[in-house]
């Protein structure tokens, strides 16, 4: 089970089967095969990058109204 600090990285077989279909998408136009693997690498790692770490919303506790207002210095 891979550690949370971890980046998520593709498997050779994923990132092999889209840079097939960047090829395809080419028009099958050898000489570009490191692009193609470098391109398809990016795309994968980037999609399983925003899979494992989703935006969480901010969520504040409501304080005490004694907390939000500390006495003050005033003298009466």
């Amino acid at each position: 089970m891979p550690k949370s600090n971890q980046t998520a990285s593709p498997d050779e077989e994923a990132i092999a089967k889209r840079a097939f279909e960047l090829y395809l998408q080419r028009g099958s136009v050898s000489g570009h095969e490191l692009d193609d693997w470098l391109e398809a690498e990016a795309e994968l790692s980037s999609e399983a990058a925003t899979r494992q770490s989703p935006v969480q919303p901010v969520v504040r506790r409501r304080s005490n109204r004694s907390e939000a207002h500390p006495p003050s210095n005033r003298r009466v």
